[in-house]
């Protein structure tokens, strides 16, 4: 069944939320990697300058780069960055918008499953008070941030999931534009 014109805008919308809450998210996380970076860098010239490292550079370092690296990861998704394999593209539109539509499904399900497992793991932590070696610093509000990025993936995801198959049921598709990419296109 093909999608009513106030339920195609309606999941234009959604697309374009989501596409922008992933590029926020993902400036977020280049601002989290060039602060590992300067927090590298100070570390490094104060060990060539001084003899000395800044103490706790390590301890936050892998906290911050949890979270940036999960910043980036809507966007990715969103911008379908992860790997694909187009065996149907040519024999079939069809295949091939269905083999996307099962994968898009297959990693919002996978997604789910992270997203999860990192709230159930950021929840034991904070029980557990678990703090940086160094700086003492509770490791749980790091880890909850990282989960809260991954929900939000979930959500992208399940937008994705959404466009894919009414791509799916629309017979004259070929891989139509998506919204935010006509926004790009305009600018």
């Amino acid at each position: 069944p093909r999608l009513k014109v106030g339920q195609l805008n309606m999941l234009e919308t959604l697309e374009r939320f989501a596409y922008r809450g992933a590029n926020a998210l993902s400036v977020v996380g280049l601002g989290g990697l060039c602060l590992l970076a300067a927090m590298t860098l100070a570390d490094g010239v104060g060990r060539w300058l001084f003899g000395a490292s800044i103490e706790g550079v390590r301890d936050i370092g892998g906290l911050v780069i949890a979270v940036a690296v999960a910043c980036c990861l809507p966007m990715g998704l969103i911008e379908r960055g992860h790997i694909s394999v187009e065996i149907f593209a040519k024999r079939s539109p069809t295949m091939s918008r269905a083999a996307n539509a099962l994968a898009s499904i297959i990693v919002l399900g996978v997604s789910f499953a992270m997203a999860w497992q990192l709230q159930s793991y950021a929840a034991k932590l904070a029980e557990a008070r678990e703090t940086t070696w160094v700086l003492q610093i509770a490791v749980a509000p790091f880890w909850l941030a990282v989960a809260a990025v991954l929900w939000f993936a979930v959500l992208v995801q399940a937008v994705m999931v959404m466009v894919d198959l009414t791509r799916l049921s629309d017979r004259q598709s070929n891989g139509t534009i998506r919204t935010h990419e006509r926004e790009q296109s305009a600018l």
